[in-house]
């Protein structure tokens, strides 16, 4: 499973108190902190995975492809020179390896997929194999289509091994996959040898593909042209088994290790600009932006916007200079609706308490972190309350922290 590792100072658990209405906005994950007052933290001019977490890094391979550096020296970066240099702020990103869901489980290799040398790192397209080209896009993981580094496209879906990834589809479902893409179970064959389904694969209700695919067979659309590639694998899925129901009428067919990709591809050419960044390479191994046009001035107590949710944020210091990158992202927790009931002598109503997540404020260590800025709002007070027991506010508190630790852990671009 890919995930994306936060050290998340902000969800404590432990810190129990009264729940009151609040809407969590903000979620602000940093990098490592660079500090020019500081013998350890005064040399820190380049990030990466471990030192900046809003980067893409895969848990399970431990890789990660992006880097942010500043390539000018750290003593000319002090409380009284805070201006990086044009051309000084670079940001890479390269391509790695990666198998299909279905060819690292059960050995099946997909058509028109890579072949992948490791030794020296070369992809090769061929009729069926078992790799794809992966790398982070600030902060966000896409496929390198074709194995090529300088066009993505978005990864929208990527089962893996996990039961929760099975997908049981009833005979005239219509699974719908997002981006307009759908797959509809046409027919399903329980009595011949192998068993059969017919699937069906559309995009904005217009059908382009249907097949005919064996059970323990793979299913690969491959669309003929996109972002100037041809013959592309973009949806693929492992037909498991198909099997009738308890009832002896319903027929089921059971899908693993899908995998889909956007047909919408970014093509990355040198002279392109993203903020404050302009590509200065981009080929199929990797792509290189920098600041080639501006300079950026790190004025005290300030927020330097880099390249979308990509900042640079200053400390509010005029004896050192103090900032950090990061990527601010914006989310809402729902609210959270409990019924509470009272004991009394007599039958009483039960009212109702709309409660969100609490404030919580968090120390600000240096190291890469996590945290969040929390927006309280007062709610309207009702007629008639009934106060929550004390056992209902730790309840409620470990609800929302699952809710935003579940944000943050599985966050999808």
């Amino acid at each position: 499973m890919m995930i994306k590792i936060w050290t998340v100072s902000a969800i404590i658990l432990l810190l129990a108190g009264p729940v009151t209405a609040a809407n969590v906005t903000t979620v602000e994950i940093r990098g490592l902190v660079y500090d020019s007052s500081s013998s350890t933290y005064n040399t820190t001019l380049q990030w990466d995975a471990v030192k900046f977490p809003g980067f893409w890094y895969t848990f399970g391979g431990g890789k990660s492809t992006e880097t942010l550096k500043i390539d000018q020296a750290a003593s000319s970066l002090t409380a009284s020179s805070r201006e990086i240099q044009k051309e000084k702020l670079l940001y890479n990103t390269f391509r790695i390896d990666q198998k299909y869901g279905v060819f690292s489980n059960v050995n099946k290799n997909v058509e028109n997929g890579l072949e992948y040398n490791s030794t020296n790192g070369v992809f090769t397209k061929s009729t069926t194999g078992g790799y794809y080209a992966r790398l982070g896009w600030f902060g966000e993981v896409y496929v390198a289509v074709n194995g090529k580094a300088n066009k993505l496209a978005r990864l929208l879906i990527d089962h893996g091994s996990n039961i929760k990834d099975k997908k049981t589809l009833k005979l005239g479902t219509i699974w719908e996959l997002g981006e307009g893409y759908n797959l509809t179970i046409e027919a399903l064959d329980t009595k011949t040898s192998p068993r059969q389904a017919w699937l069906s694969f559309s995009k904005d209700g217009k059908t382009i593909d249907n097949r005919v695919v064996n059970e323990g067979e793979v299913y690969t659309y491959i669309e003929k042209s996109i972002g100037g590639e041809s013959d592309v694998p973009v949806f693929v899925t492992y037909v498991e088994s198909i099997f009738t129901g308890a009832d002896g009428m319903s027929s089921f067919v059971q899908l693993r290790y899908t995998w889909l990709i956007s047909q919408k591809v970014l093509e990355v050419k040198a002279g392109d600009k993203f903020g404050v960044f302009e590509v200065k390479e981009a080929n199929e191994n990797y792509v290189l932006l920098y600041n080639n046009d501006n300079t950026i001035n790190l004025a005290q107590n300030s927020v330097q916007p880099l390249y979308g949710e990509l900042k640079f944020k200053v400390a509010d210091s005029s004896t050192a200079l103090r900032f950090y990158p990061l990527f601010e992202h914006t989310i809402l927790v729902p609210e959270v609706e409990v019924k509470a009931s009272v004991q009394a002598t007599s039958p009483q109503p039960t009212s109702v308490s709309t409660v969100t997540a609490s404030s919580v404020e968090v120390s600000e260590p240096v190291r890469a972190e996590s945290t969040e800025t929390v927006q309280t709002t007062e709610a309207a007070k009702p007629s008639t309350t009934t106060a929550l027991p004390t056992q209902w506010n730790w309840i409620i508190f470990a609800l929302v922290g699952l809710i935003v630790t579940g944000y943050l852990v599985l966050r999808k671009g």
